[in-house]
């Protein structure tokens, strides 16, 4: 599954949160105090609204009773703050409205919603700019308190009318016209004297309706601060989950390269013996791809020797004192394999089984190598003791040869006697032969390193043997490369090896191809000589001991002939190896540095 990639602004530290927070919290409060601001604008302006139009209403009223008069017929009407003191008493019945006082610039009190205030004066003088502050219509409020409850007080100009007595009775129209116009200069007769209008009214609804809104302001704000908090809460588990997330497939993808790249060979299966895991090494050891082998049966896909070892770890023989281990042979295309086992139970936190895993090393090259040493100790002490004989052996042996050679020539030549003495002297140099090349195996001799034409010499010998292989019906390819590098050798000596694996080579056939090919290594470093012959090939058991001193096939071999090949292709800093089966011929592969890199080596 291919996850999206995490968001960059995911990625904040806990100073940017801290930030963020703050400014949320300012945000919210600076909302909450705009809305309680703007609600609070509002109902005052409700409040002087109304209180607007009372005042409007109490003039308009005062008027209207001062016309009903005179269309009544009552030419000498009431003075203006009676009709006015009747209109504040019908209006007072508001239940929101507290007072409604009619004062002068001087205080004193000439109509008022309450009966026993009217003829007093105000506890409070007016400032003395109240006439430039209510001109125009304008007017001034401000928030008092009377037993404990809290109330708006609106004062605004007041400019009553005046009654006026035509000369004449007036008809109904024209006593409209006259009295319907607005009060103000030059409407009627002015006032020398100025008024105001207060109007009290109660702010218990105003201060309800305010706990209420802020109460609301604040329980919104409450909430858009936790959605707020709650949103970087989730970012920042959502963070921590992305986080877990990434690393867990990181800590997966490390863990599927280990295993694919570990050289020991994993095969992991489930609780119905199913293959989860195939790495590379154990898909190498087996031959079988991944694909081959995973969502498979175990007993279908592993070999025989593998499923038996899988299934009876604990109870194998073989596997000694630490049970689930083993060492098994395992026969793979003409080679053994010698495989080190290991069998693992997997189970979860709870003690629950979730399946096993099988661990496979190949040791095979580590037994060889082991097998080579203990040779090589075995054959450098056999040297060391051939040494040591064939030394104490050659002194008395060339005395033999002087008294042989002494006896030889008291005989008469023909004689049977002069005949056993010949063969006397010629057995001793055979024996004395066979001592040298014993003691030339067994002691490092100087080489004489020069820069030697592989390719020359190999031609040489290939025309040396050409006219005994064209007799047996025996067709010699000989394959050089065109840039084929000179190495470093004792042409002598790297002429002797040659010479041996030509005629062994020549010798396991009775007709076919033997061919030779040079070519430089793909690193530059080497030059490599291989020669295969179609021969009968050799057993594994023969194979194992061809390099051994002595061993030989042949009727009238030494067995010291691949020996001593090894030993100078060692001395050289080479290798020599030897790869063949039953019928299908054998191949013998040289390795030989090449001239510049002995060069800088020395």
């Amino acid at each position: 599954m291919k996850w999206l990639p995490r968001p960059r602004f995911i990625h904040v530290s806990p100073w940017f949160f801290a930030a963020a927070t703050a400014l949320l919290v300012l945000i919210v409060v600076t909302f909450a105090a705009s809305n309680i601001s703007r609600e609070k604008r509002l109902m005052m302006g409700a409040m002087l609204q109304k209180a607007s139009i009372l005042n409007r209403v109490i003039q308009s009223g005062a008027r209207a009773s001062y016309i009903a008069d005179l269309r009544r017929g009552i030419w000498k009407p009431e003075p203006w703050q009676d009709h006015i003191g009747r209109v504040i008493a019908h209006v007072a019945e508001d239940p929101d409205l507290i007072f409604i006082s009619v004062i002068s610039s001087k205080g004193e009190i000439v109509a008022d919603s309450r009966p026993d205030r009217k003829g007093t004066h105000l506890a409070q003088m007016l400032p003395d700019d109240m006439a430039g502050k209510t001109d125009r219509g304008h007017y001034v409020y401000r928030i008092a308190q009377q037993e404990g409850k809290r109330y708006l007080e609106v004062i605004r100009r007041f400019v009553p009318f005046q009654p006026f007595l035509p000369g004449i009775p007036l008809s109904l129209q024209e006593l409209h016209k006259r009295f319907t116009m607005p009060f103000g200069p030059g409407a009627l007769p002015a006032s020398p004297e100025t008024y105001y209008m207060i109007i009290g009214l109660d702010m218990t609804s105003y201060d309800k309706a305010l706990r209420r809104l802020r109460f609301q302001v604040v329980m919104l704000s409450l909430a858009m601060l936790l959605v707020g908090v709650g949103g970087w809460l989730s970012l920042a588990a959502v963070q921590g989950y992305r986080v877990s997330r990434k690393a867990l497939q990181d800590i997966q993808a490390f863990t599927s390269l280990l295993i694919s790249r570990l050289p020991v060979g994993i095969v992991a299966v489930d609780n119905l013996g199913r293959i989860t895991t195939w790495n590379r090494a154990i898909a190498q050891i087996l031959d079988l791809s991944a694909e081959q082998a995973i969502g498979k049966d175990l007993t279908t896909v592993l070999p025989q020797e593998l499923v038996d070892f899988f299934k009876n770890s604990q109870s194998c023989a073989r596997c000694g004192e630490d049970p689930g281990s083993c060492e098994i042979r395992l026969r793979r295309e003409n080679e053994t394999m010698v495989l080190n086992c290991y069998h693992l139970h997997i189970d979860d936190h709870s003690g629950q089984p979730r399946g096993e895993v099988l661990l496979v090393t190949n040791v095979t090259a580590l037994k060889n190598l082991e097998k080579e040493m203990r040779e090589t100790e075995r054959l450098a002490a056999v040297g060391r003791m051939a040494a040591g004989v064939a030394h104490e052996v050659r002194n008395p042996l060339s005395s033999v040869k002087g008294l042989a050679i002494l006896l030889q020539r008291k005989f008469a030549p023909g004689s049977s006697d002069y005949e056993t003495a010949s063969l006397l002297v010629q057995e001793v140099e055979r024996i004395n032969r066979t001592i040298s090349e014993l003691l030339s195996f067994a002691r490092p001799a100087p080489l004489d390193l020069a820069r030697v034409d592989v390719g020359e010499l190999l031609a040489r010998q290939v025309r040396i043997l050409a006219a005994d292989t064209a007799s047996q019906h025996i067709n010699i390819r000989l394959d050089l490369a065109d840039d084929l590098y000179p190495v470093a050798a004792d042409q002598d000596r790297l002429n002797q090896v040659f010479v041996n694996i030509l005629l062994n080579a020549f010798q396991a056939m009775d007709e076919g191809e033997l061919t030779v090919t040079a070519r430089n290594s793909t690193d530059r470093r080497n030059v490599i000589v291989t020669v295969t012959d179609s021969g009968a090939g050799m057993e594994r058991e023969v194979l194992a001991q061809a390099f051994f001193p002595y061993f030989t096939t042949k009727a009238d071999g030494t067995g010291i002939g691949l020996a001593l090949s090894q030993k100078v292709i060692n001395d050289h800093g080479g290798t020599i190896s030897i790869r063949s089966s039953p019928g299908q011929g054998t191949t013998v592969t040289v390795v030989l540095p090449r001239w510049m890199e002995m060069a800088l080596g020395q």
